[in-house]
This record gives C-alpha cells, sequence and structure tokens, in this order.
C-alpha cells in the first residue's frame, strides 16, 4: 500500500503518544519484551494531524516503560492535550506507584487503569502491595480522574484461580471500579522468548498460543459468575471497558456487530450499544469525516475478511454472521483504518485490509507533517 504513513502509532484501542523506555517492571510474558530494545516516540498530537482526532481515544506512554516510571514525562503530554482541549477519553495504564503522580487536576477525560496479575509472582512485575495501595490512593484524592482495573493476563493454571479471582473481584467491589481482562496474546516472536528464557507458560489446553487472547470459557463462565456475585462490572475487550467507564453511547469500537463472540447479553452496555447500532443509517453523510470512497451498505451474513483468509487462528460463529448498517470501501487500508473509522462514526467496515498500526496519509490534514515525521 502505497499511501500509508508511520507519522502516528495506533493499537487496537488506543492513539498512542509517547516514548519508551529501557527499562519496565520485567514482567517475562509481556508482549512488548521483543520491542525493549526499539526506540519509540511519537509526540504528534492527533488534532495537529487531523482536527477531528480531537474525539479519538488516546493513550498515553504505552509502550515499553510504565507510564509513572517517566511521570514528568507522562504529564508533559497530559498538558499537551490538554492545551488543545482533547476531548476522548485519555488513559494511563500502570503498575506503577500512584502515589507519586500528583493530585492535580486535567481539563482532559482522564483515566488512570491501574494493571494487576491478581497474585504476586515471579512472572509478573507488579506486588499487590503497590496495586492494593494504589487503589487506596483514588480515596485520598481530590481529582476528576476516572478509574478501573486491568486484570490482565490471565495465564492458565498461574493467576486462574477462585482464590485470585476473588481478590480481584472483592477490591474492585471495595473501590467500586469495573474490571477488564483477557487472556494471554503469545505470538510467535513472543514465545520464542519464553522458550529461550525458560519461561513456563502454556495455552489453555486445547488452544494454541496466537493473536487471540484466548481464556477457557469455563474460566470465562467461572469469572462472570464471580463478578455477580460482587456486583462488578467485567469486560472482555478494553474498548467496552473505557466506553462504559466514560459514558459513551456505545463500544467505539463497534464489538456488537459480534454479540456472541463478547459476551454482550451479560455485559451492562449491552442495551446502549444495541440500542445505537439500531439507529445507524443508511443515509448518514461522513464525508467529512471519511477520507476514502466509501458506501453505506445494509449487509446480512457479512463474513470477516480475516476468516475468509484464513488469517484468523480462533474465528467464530460471529464471524461469518456480521449483519446490519456497514461501510463498504472498495480501496485496500490497513486495520488502522478500519479502527479509526469505528472510533469515529460506529459502523464496522467491509473492506480489504491488513495489520499495520499505521494509518493511510489520506487522514492527515496537514501534510508537512508527513515529510517531517515520517520514519
Amino acid at each position: 500500500m502505497k499511501n500509508i504513513t508511520n507519522i502516528a502509532l495506533f493499537a487496537k484501542s488506543f492513539y498512542l503518544l509517547g516514548d519508551s523506555l529501557n527499562f519496565c517492571y520485567d514482567c517475562k510474558y509481556c508482549r512488548l519484551n521483543c520491542e525493549k530494545c526499539e526506540e519509540k516516540h511519537y509526540k504528534i498530537l492527533p488534532s495537529d494531524i487531523n482536527p477531528i482526532f480531537t474525539n479519538i481515544p488516546v493513550a498515553i506512554n504505552l509502550f515499553y516503560g510504565d507510564p509513572l516510571l517517566q511521570i514528568d514525562n507522562t504529564i508533559n503530554y497530559l498538558r499537551q492535550l490538554e492545551k488543545v482541549k482533547h476531548k476522548g477519553p485519555v488513559v494511563i495504564v500502570t503498575k506503577g506507584d500512584f502515589s507519586k503522580f500528583p493530585d492535580i487536576n486535567f481539563d482532559l477525560d482522564l483515566h488512570i487503569a491501574f494493571s494487576t496479575f491478581g497474585v504476586d509472582s515471579p512472572l509478573d512485575g507488579g506486588k499487590m502491595e503497590r496495586f492494593v495501595n494504589n487503589l487506596k490512593q483514588t480515596k485520598l484524592r481530590k481529582n476528576n480522574y476516572k478509574y478501573s482495573i486491568e486484570y490482565r493476563p490471565i495465564v492458565y493454571n498461574v493467576n486462574d484461580s477462585i482464590e485470585a479471582f476473588d481478590t480481584v473481584l472483592k477490591l474492585a467491589k471495595d473501590y467500586n471500579m469495573a474490571i477488564g481482562y483477557s487472556g494471554l496474546q503469545g505470538k510467535p516472536e513472543s514465545v520464542k522468548i519464553w522458550k529461550e528464557n525458560n519461561i513456563d507458560l502454556k495455552p489453555y489446553p486445547g488452544y494454541e498460543f496466537g493473536h487471540k487472547k484466548i481464556i477457557d470459557e469455563k474460566i470465562v463462565t467461572l469469572f462472570e459468575k464471580m463478578a455477580q456475585k460482587y456486583n462488578v462490572p467485567i469486560f472482555r475487550k478494553t474498548s467496552c471497558l473505557f466506553s462504559y467507564v466514560h459514558n459513551l453511547p456505545r463500544d467505539y469500537n463497534a464489538h456488537y456487530y459480534r454479540p456472541n463472540e463478547m459476551g454482550c447479553d451479560n455485559c451492562i452496555m449491552k442495551k446502549k450499544c444495541q440500542t445505537f447500532k439500531k439507529n445507524l443509517s443508511i443515509d448518514t453523510n461522513l464525508q467529512e469525516i471519511i477520507p476514502f470512497e466509501y458506501k453505506i451498505i445494509n449487509k446480512e451474513e457479512h463474513e470477516c475478511i480475516l476468516k475468509k483468509k484464513g488469517i484468523c487462528q480462533a474465528p467464530t460463529d460471529d464471524c461469518s454472521h456480521i449483519s446490519g448498517k456497514l461501510i463498504y470501501i472498495p480501496e485496500l487500508i490497513t486495520i488502522t483504518d478500519v479502527r479509526i473509522i469505528k472510533w469515529l462514526t460506529g459502523y464496522t467496515v467491509d473492506a480489504c485490509f491488513y495489520e499495520s498500526p499505521n494509518m493511510s496519509s489520506k487522514w492527515v490534514k496537514n501534510k508537512t507533517l508527513i515529510k517531517k515525521y515520517n520514519y
């Protein structure tokens, strides 16, 4: 694809802003361990690329190196976003010491997500004592932040016990926080590092490591039942969690097009998302948003391109039964382009796309940025 630009980097749920470090909490399972020698510096504010990007979710310093291990740097980016009046959620995910973060207000929709492994383990660089102290800190703060718990990854036979679940859920209830959770992502490069360093990580029986963060359904059911007992909202997907905490009208990653796979029936956001999807129109004019030629179509039994091409390692029935109003784009785009469209419109996309953390240059309003920052 010729018209791709790498002036900005995107994850599935966020625009990534900030810098990497060469040190972190050294979690042995981390998917970023294979990137620890790669310096990353992405300093362009989203609204400088395109004014409409002022509404998209941003994560600060979500590279190798915890954002609270570089507090001054993290605060600097928060101030920059505040200056340009960024409107979308701004997220800091951390295992660090929250007591070192200043108790000051930001004119941002700021979210602090406390990451935990649920147990003390040599596989994890966080400590349960620090995690609990961070939660206690939230009761002492006078700021306007939002909070949640990131219980990730849940690993087979390591931190998926009833005792671990009980600990995390009780804390979530005590501090009135929702939980995001997922399994362990095991890309080939990560699995290679684990084997080379004798790190004993195994997928759930009957599954293989891959891109999807799979947890055995029996374990998911157990966790869901325990969460119901404690009346704690839990979410399989990051965007669902943040959409709930920030009181958005729908999941900004549009997972409601795959309701069975996502467990939407048991989700507190179900009614909001279903109502939003039902009200999507085939006649909406999105020309001021989407930089590609497009058409809104009504489609039943749409099959995801990743399943169609045999790329997806763990497809579900939902992958072949996507239905509703979709945005059809006739040209080749990146998966990042697809995600941006979802974030900004709420529609899912019917297009040929390929994996890339970068976007099409068509999104860039200020073309001088491409000449100056394209790496």
